[in-house]
């Protein structure tokens, strides 16, 4: 039988960061050749503490996530406004993230986004994701208040959209957000890269 048919899958769910962008934090923190010791504090003090993620949740004002950044290095303060200052840096598209999602539309998928994302650096980064406009839905963390792993932003999608979980496939280069959509009953893919993917959509025979 074939097996597009079998898994009856009409819908494609994709993570933004590291799948249709790059999220280059460690290349944009180089970029300042910041003294070892410095560049290393700093990135503690932001790309690697919790509060980046809760930032993606949305809770709070901006400005408050950078105070709390300051307050994990004081001492680096002008380092560190200096980095978030100009975060959006970090994230760029990638050459084929339009015509990977348009590849699935022509086969006749539904296409939507599920993404932890700052209200920061999406007003920030909108240019680097043209393709939004091909999407039939979109979250992103920030607009609800939730974040992966966490199922209720999962919930979120699927009721506004009313995407059964057992017709949807969802891509996204962290496990954990996968354990927790499979969870759920949505296929999924791990994504390690476009070609990858592409391998990977064919050995299902949903390409």
């Amino acid at each position: 039988m074939n097996e597009r048919r079998e898994l009856n899958i009409d819908t494609i769910i994709f993570d933004v960061g590291n799948v249709l962008v790059d999220f280059d934090w460690k290349g944009y923190l180089d970029g300042f050749e910041f003294p070892r010791p410095v560049r290393d504090a700093v990135a503690a003090a932001t790309f690697l503490s919790p509060q980046w993620d809760e930032m993606d949740q949305g809770l709070l004002a901006d400005d408050a996530y950078l105070m709390r950044f300051i307050r994990n290095a004081p001492s680096y303060e002008r380092e560190i406004r200096q980095v978030y200052e100009n975060a959006a840096d970090c994230i760029h598209a990638r050459d084929y993230a339009v015509p990977f999602v348009r590849k699935c539309r022509e086969q006749r998928y539904r296409t939507y986004i599920l993404s932890n994302y700052s209200r920061y650096l999406f007003y920030e980064t909108e240019h680097q994701m043209p393709f939004r406009k091909y999407m039939d839905g979109e979250i992103f963390s920030f607009q609800t208040g939730q974040i992966k792993p966490q199922p209720e932003i999962y919930h979120s999608l699927l009721e506004k959209y009313s995407i059964s979980p057992k017709r949807a496939l969802f891509m996204d280069d962290r496990q954990e957000n996968l354990d927790t959509a499979a969870s759920l009953g949505i296929h999924t893919l791990l994504f390690v890269s476009y070609e990858k993917a592409l391998e990977d959509l064919q050995k299902m025979h949903l390409f």
